[in-house]
């Protein structure tokens, strides 16, 4: 198959940072007033392709006016009203019942258009903590699947539309930029956009609908990486589509000996349905791999959760699935960015923030992190929002381990 995507015998030869002071790479950013809608993108002119001149030509002149195109959302966005420039926080619930002929169109990924996030491009899945330096993802030796977790929807529908540019926004700055984010300290990251399902609207076939998207994204994306080691991950929603990849492609298949790990936050994984996997079962230490990692996220104080199977417990700060408590003094950091809590100012993470443990349940116990952590909280004491901010830095060294274990098993 021949993408659209910058060309290359091999994923370590693109664009690496001198190319890009060279001149082969063409920035527009952006400058924002605070909390406005901020798409900061760097769209690459790769240094080969290998088709013709017309081609090339063609291809140019693509990304030509999708640069123009992204400097008009960004001046468009410069001047929205100041209330239309946050995040909303609740949906609209989805008009009538689910109709798959009005859906929107499907996404192509054969082109960068409908990626939240890739290696080359200088996107929200690029961001670090003050103090954090930025690893230069062309160059990691495993790359990363990110399936993204809902984010509210503005209009009445079943499904995102991937052309939505608030919707777009919106992922940008609050799942890629605080989930996907963990991951650039090993991988390469790769998050497709896909007609996700309106939260409000609970419906197999919305779900089945934003899974097909990510089924094809994930073969786009094998096609493009090849024979390279990956992880899987995602959040909420997108841990849960996540789940239905690994059931309907991966387990039991060549691909799944390529799986450094999966893993799949702020989603119930049961016991029973890990059982009932073929070749891939639950992490149990730092580095195993090959396996699947997820927590659901609690206050302690808390009532438990409806009754239900037990679920998988992965503390993320020591990285087990017993009772034992971890202290915050083995707490790594957390570290959010966003335009209301936390200030758009870069930020040192938050280390030592708070203590974990696994309870009986299968469910996450987090100590009060106290500031503007706290104030995320939902009302019934789910830590949903910060899943992964909480621990942004012990999940990002953790995938660092795990990816040094694979490779050293493989040598």
């Amino acid at each position: 198959m021949d993408h659209p995507w910058p060309g290359r015998e091999d994923h370590g030869d693109v664009i690496d940072d001198q190319q890009r002071e060279r001149g082969n790479a063409q920035p527009v950013e952006a400058v924002m007033p605070p909390g406005a809608l901020k798409t900061m993108v760097r769209f690459t002119h790769p240094p080969r392709y290998r088709r013709s001149s017309l081609t090339n030509w063609l291809a140019g002149a693509s990304m030509r006016r999708t640069t123009l195109f992204c400097m008009a959302l960004a001046i468009g966005a410069a001047f929205a009203p100041a209330q239309a420039q946050r995040t909303i926080t609740t949906d609209t619930p989805p008009a009538g019942r689910f109709d798959a002929a009005s859906a929107p169109p499907a996404p192509d990924y054969d082109g960068p258009a409908n990626w939240a996030s890739l290696p080359w491009i200088r996107d929200d899945g690029d961001m670090t903590p003050q103090g954090v330096a930025e690893p230069p993802q062309l160059k990691a030796p495993v790359d990363v699947f990110f399936i993204h977790s809902p984010v509210p929807l503005r209009r009445a529908v079943w499904n995102a539309d991937t052309t939505d540019v608030w919707f777009n926004g919106d992922v940008g700055q609050t799942t890629i930029r605080n989930h996907a984010s963990a991951f650039n300290g090993c991988c390469a990251i790769y998050a497709p956009r896909y007609r996700q399902m309106n939260r409000a609207g609970d419906d197999s076939a919305a779900r089945e609908l934003a899974y097909s998207d990510v089924a094809r994204a994930f073969a786009v994306f094998r096609a493009r990486v090849g024979d390279r080691p990956f992880i899987l991950a995602g959040h909420g929603e997108g841990a849960r589509i996540g789940q239905m990849l690994i059931e309907r492609v991966i387990d039991g298949q060549p691909v799944a000996g390529r799986m450094v790990a999966a893993y799949l936050v702020g989603t119930p994984v049961t016991r029973d349905w890990l059982a009932a996997r073929r070749g891939i079962a639950a992490c149990s230490s730092a580095t195993d791999t090959g396996c699947v990692v997820s927590w659901v996220s609690r206050s302690e104080g808390s009532k438990r959760l409806r009754q239900r199977p037990p679920i998988l417990c992965s503390n993320p700060i020591s990285w087990t699935t017993g009772p034992e408590a971890s202290p915050r003094s083995a707490h790594r950091g957390a570290w959010m960015r966003n335009g209301a809590e936390f200030p758009e100012a870069l930020r040192a993470p938050d280390a030592g923030q708070v203590s974990a443990r696994c309870d009986r349940d299968g469910v996450l116990r987090v100590s009060d992190p106290g500031g503007a952590y706290a104030e995320l909280a939902g009302p019934d004491g789910s830590f949903a929002a910060l899943d992964i901010p909480l621990f942004w830095m012990d999940l990002r060294q953790n995938a660092v381990d795990r990816v040094a274990a694979f490779l050293a098993a493989r040598r």
